[in-house]
């Protein structure tokens, strides 16, 4: 079971790596984190179109895929080569940018238990007929309801359900989401200054 101190450090994380990239230079509204979180559920999308999933690596390639003080641009290499732009990564930003959101509004997401048995066999229930387009578009939904007026306590709720969804995906397509997170903010530490783009 993930536990609450976990996910407190993920959000502490994933916000100082966006603060210290120039993410937060500027105040930005609700809809403007939340589309860029839209954004990564359709990459999600596309990633599964081209059928780019992850290439499981060898444990030791496991190892150096992320920080190496020793390799570091093998380390780079690696995740580039097997990792970066497949759904399993594409997901794990999707949590990134959630955790990001949280940290920068200052809010604890209510979550029920990221891998507890009787809330996955729930979203089994509700989405595992469906195609991980279709899936993509229930997360999309979720996220989709926080307005600008949103109060924080139910803005807790919401992103929190949507962290839940995504562990439950992930588990239902058996994917290592701590670990992608992981090896993504690894990655993310080493990019330029809002990762080159201007926003």
């Amino acid at each position: 079971m993930i536990s609450k101190e976990k996910v407190q450090e993920l959000i502490k994380r994933a916000y100082s790596i966006a603060a210290t990239h120039g993410f937060h230079e500027v105040d930005r509204s609700n809809a403007h984190f939340l589309m860029l979180v839209v954004s990564e559920i359709g990459e999600i999308v596309e990633a599964d179109r081209k059928g780019r999933y992850y290439k499981k690596l060898s444990e030791q390639a496991r190892l150096q895929c992320g920080k190496s003080q020793d390799t570091p641009h093998l380390s780079k290499y690696l995740f580039e080569k097997y990792v970066k732009d497949s759904v399993e990564d594409e997901l794990a930003d999707v949590c990134i940018r959630l955790f990001d959101y949280l940290g920068n509004r200052g809010i604890e997401p209510v979550i029920f238990g990221l891998e507890d048995d009787g809330m996955f066999d729930a979203w089994k229930t509700l989405f595992g007929k469906n195609t991980v387009c279709e899936q993509c578009f229930w997360l999309a939904r979720i996220i989709t309801k926080v307005e600008e007026d949103t109060p924080n306590d139910e803005i807790a709720t919401i992103i929190g359900s949507a962290l839940q969804w995504c562990y439950d995906f992930a588990r239902f397509h058996a994917i290592d989401l701590p670990w992608h997170i992981d090896r993504k903010m690894d990655f993310n530490e080493s990019r330029a200054n809002k990762h080159g783009k201007s926003y």
